[in-house]
């Protein structure tokens, strides 16, 4: 892994892990047990800055910008993203650490899961799109979306995308926080699009690794259903609502946010410890 300068002013170090077809930028903040942290479409490293100020304490974070966002070079692919979480974690001698995943990165986390749960010491999930345990029941239409890229009309695809329910936010700090990154998004993963992969309930029920699935109490029904389905098929997980929040649960109520997530990884750590 390449080590770089300090520019950005969420982490102590930086570097860059080399993955199929270019590079990943890491942020790097903390000291403790290693947490990789994955965000949302759309989106980028930045919106983990709630959880960098609470978390960082507690836990080394590793909060990169994924294939197709950001800063990284890779092209997006949604199907080989799991093995970049390996990848990540293998520049940083990481043998066992734990996922925290927000709407399309929660799907990203599930997918390490169920490939590298050996690798894992707990997974958290919070917005996750889970269609193959729950019928999909919220509308986001790519398809419209992808045209509005292909045109190069981004202003007008960033300022649709800020109303879509999935991005209503409950406080001006993380209205502020969303608009700030989404102004840099760039919509080159709609020119390549990839699918999420499938959930189905064998899979789900198989899971060995224990699962936080949570949404914000205000999160989309359907996102909501699939938080509670997950809780309930996978052998180990549990639910958890995030008061006082929306979708981007991490930047409506931090302190909640970042207390269950710090109460599950050390209970994962020991089981004895629970909220």
């Amino acid at each position: 892994m390449m080590i770089a300068p300090v520019a950005d002013p969420m982490c102590i170090s930086q570097g860059e892990v080399a993955v199929d077809g270019g590079a990943l930028p890491l942020c790097m903040v903390g000291d403790g047990p290693p947490v990789i942290l994955l965000h949302g479409w759309t989106l980028d490293h930045r919106m983990w800055a709630p959880q960098v100020d609470g978390l960082a304490g507690e836990f080394f974070l590793v909060v990169p910008d994924r294939r197709g966002a950001g800063r990284a070079t890779a092209p997006a692919d949604l199907a080989r993203e799991a093995e970049d979480v390996i990848a990540i974690a293998d520049s940083l001698g990481f043998d066992r650490f734990a996922l925290v995943g927000l709407s399309q990165g929660a799907a990203v986390a599930l997918d390490a899961a169920r490939r590298f749960g050996s690798r894992l010491t707990g997974v958290v999930v919070s917005g996750a799109p889970l269609p193959a345990l729950v019928a999909r029941d919220e509308a986001i239409d790519l398809d419209h979306f992808s045209t509005l890229a292909a045109s190069g009309d981004l202003e007008r695809l960033r300022a649709e995308w800020s109303r879509h329910p999935l991005m209503a936010t409950q406080t001006p700090d993380a209205r502020a926080l969303m608009l700030e990154i989404l102004a840099d998004y760039d919509g080159r993963d709609l020119l390549a699009r990839s699918d999420l992969p499938a959930f189905p309930h064998e899979d789900m029920a198989k899971l060995a690794v224990p699962v936080l699935a949570m949404t914000g109490a205000h999160d989309t029904l359907w996102r909501r259903a699939c938080a509670e389905a997950l809780a309930k098929v996978a052998p180990r997980a549990m639910h958890a609502a995030v008061p006082d929040a929306g979708h981007l649960a991490n930047a409506d109520n931090p302190a909640r946010f970042n207390a269950l997530v710090a109460s599950f990884l050390t209970s994962c750590a020991d089981p004895t410890k629970r909220a």
